[in-house]
């Protein structure tokens, strides 16, 4: 997942709740993550990812990598 995300491809995150995208912008200025609307510093790429999978065990929540 860290590497896809690192490529610059987007996750889909489907939930009872509705759905979000997980992408990341490591050229950015500053690199950047993003998880349910929020910026996240490059560094906290692996807390991301960690909070993806936790919520996909946790929940009734599905995911795919979106194709531009």
């Amino acid at each position: 997942m860290k590497s896809r995300l690192r490529a610059g491809d987007r996750l889909e995150i489907v939930t009872g709740g509705g759905a979000f995208e997980v992408w990341a912008e490591p050229f950015a200025s500053p690199p950047s993550v993003y998880y349910e609307g929020e910026r996240f510093d490059w560094k906290e790429l692996d807390s991301v990812v960690a909070k993806v999978l936790a919520q996909l065990t946790a929940d009734d929540a599905r995911c795919r990598w979106v194709e531009d």
